[in-house]
């Protein structure tokens, strides 16, 4: 199976799980945190330097007895964007940003090789 190169990157950062507060140790993939009944603020992001915090998402949660429930949580692919944080499957956020740079560095580079071909052409 191909891993999706955010993934590889984000995989040495490890998530940071914050519920009511209390921080609680996390890892990527599937965290089972046992929990009685009751209402819960669950908070996850990404520990980083520029910015300090890297996706962060908020999701409040109420727990019934003898309740089980899943959420996903999904780093964005850009790192000034929020995280998603819900039930499965969760959208990329920050796409359009990745997106948008890629085109912007993609239309200076074939700029720069035509610059480069008319200055050649033009000595030639």
């Amino acid at each position: 199976m191909r891993r999706h190169w955010i993934g590889f990157m984000l995989s040495m950062i490890t998530p940071r799980i914050i519920l009511n507060g209390h921080q609680t140790l996390g890892r990527w993939g599937r965290n089972t945190i046992p929990l009685p009944p009751g209402q819960y603020h669950l908070h996850i992001h990404l520990p980083y330097f520029l910015p300090p915090q890297i996706g962060p998402a908020d999701l409040t949660v109420r727990l019934q007895p003898g309740m089980a429930l899943e959420v996903e949580y999904r780093a964005p692919m850009w790192a000034y964007s929020r995280g998603s944080l819900g039930p499965a499957p969760q959208p990329w956020n920050g796409k359009g940003c990745v997106i948008a740079l890629l085109a912007v560095a993609g239309g200076a580079l074939a700029l720069m090789l035509i610059l480069i071909v008319i200055a050649a052409l033009s000595l030639g």
